[in-house]
């Protein structure tokens, strides 16, 4: 008899605009489906959106192919209701996404740690602990961190860490003691590769709009960029910061004549691999990311890229597939996208499909597999 997950996300499947914990989860349950049956419980509308998914059925579990899940209204994802679901469902272990999020991960653990002892507890924070998340909105973040630790709401748990950094800032705020799994995030298949244009260089941004992602220090780059040659930088993803874009868009206003900047709004995830194949290089100068999906949805659709050395992803320009550069070092970013726009065809060609190869051999990873059945399998009582 196969083993029940229940999982909590703030959002999920058909909503796209909260990026990689989604596909996190959705790779998870798409590659485990056989070995585990899923319960996923979350929220009826997108990140950011004001009303339901339409033509979904709300407030009662739905049966799928690969799992069963029920999207809460707001008016039912209090805590009596959420007392009253969890009581009903029979599962055995229960798989967190979000640190912060009361009513996906601290509601819904209280009431199991009450009501259902000897669940097995995992909890991913998704990239949250890291120092680049923690300095946005620090002072409140701190206040949180330091009364977990009080009232003991992430003692006996086990953590997901999907690399050693996070490891290590799990250790950080939360102390040596803890269970930790480390195993990184499943990506989804790479699809192909492509070539570079001859007259025009296309850039791409997407993520979400937001400062973590540090858009404003991407356009900044390309105010300081001195080349003859046209380049399009194309902005996709959600917005969560008014101010922050407002900011962004007066930037655009100070770029050179031959360096168009657009924003394209945001996008749904079948078209991500679509869209990246419309451009040559990806920027994501990010303050932190624990995975990154964007990252490696670009050299899945053949795009080497360009971002901080705060995510996983290092050493690229040895494997030629990318840069990871010190956000300290301006000179180098700018240098890099300078080399990218004089970049030969034949040597492009090279760097792409380095780039899709190391996508898909990234992907084809049996022994990833193997190490979530046993973190699913475990028992931590």
């Amino acid at each position: 008899m196969k083993k029940t997950i229940l999982i909590f996300i703030d959002w999920y499947l058909p909503g796209y605009k909260a990026g990689g914990p989604i596909r996190s989860v959705a790779n998870i349950v798409k590659n485990l489906s056989d070995n585990f049956n899923f319960i996923i419980i979350t929220s009826d509308r997108d990140f950011g959106d004001t009303t339901s998914y339409k033509n979904i059925i709300l407030n009662k579990l739905i049966k799928k192919d690969d799992y069963t899940i029920i999207y809460l209204s707001p008016e039912n994802q209090k805590k009596s209701n959420l007392i009253e679901i969890i009581k009903k469902i029979d599962f055995n272990t229960v798989y967190f996404n979000n640190l912060f999020s009361l009513k996906f991960t601290i509601l819904p653990l209280k009431i199991i740690k009450k009501h259902k002892k000897n669940t097995e507890i995992i909890l991913a924070p998704r990239g949250m602990l890291g120092k680049g998340a923690l300095g946005l909105k620090r002072r409140k973040k701190q206040v949180f961190l330091f009364s977990s630790k009080l009232i003991g709401l992430y003692k006996n748990i086990i953590w997901h860490a999907t690399d050693e950094i996070e490891k290590q800032d799990i250790i950080t705020n939360y102390g040596l003691k803890n269970k930790i799994h480390l195993i990184s995030n499943i990506s989804s298949k790479p699809e192909f590769y492509k070539q570079k244009e001859k007259k025009i260089t296309k850039f791409i941004f997407l993520s979400r709009l937001a400062k973590k992602k540090n858009l404003l220090f991407a356009i900044k780059l390309f105010q300081k960029i001195e080349i003859k040659t046209e380049i399009i930088f194309s902005i996709f993803g959600t917005n969560e910061d008014i101010e922050y874009l407002q900011e962004c868009r007066r930037e655009i206003l100070k770029i050179k004549n031959n360096i168009t900047i657009n924003f394209e709004g945001s996008i749904k995830h079948s078209e991500v691999n679509k869209i990246l194949s419309e451009y040559h290089f990806y920027i994501l100068p990010t303050l932190h990311e624990n995975f990154g999906h964007s990252i490696f949805e670009a050299f899945s659709a053949g795009c080497p890229v360009i971002i901080s050395d705060q995510t996983p992803w290092r050493d690229l320009e040895n494997k030629k597939i990318g840069w990871d550069i010190s956000l300290n070092n301006n000179q180098k970013f700018i240098d890099t996208i300078k080399y990218c726009v004089q970049m030969k065809q034949d040597e492009y060609n090279t760097w792409s499909k380095n780039a899709f190869d190391f996508a898909e051999k990234t992907t084809d990873s049996k022994e990833l597999l193997e190490k979530y059945n046993e973190m699913f399998n475990l028992d931590f009582s």
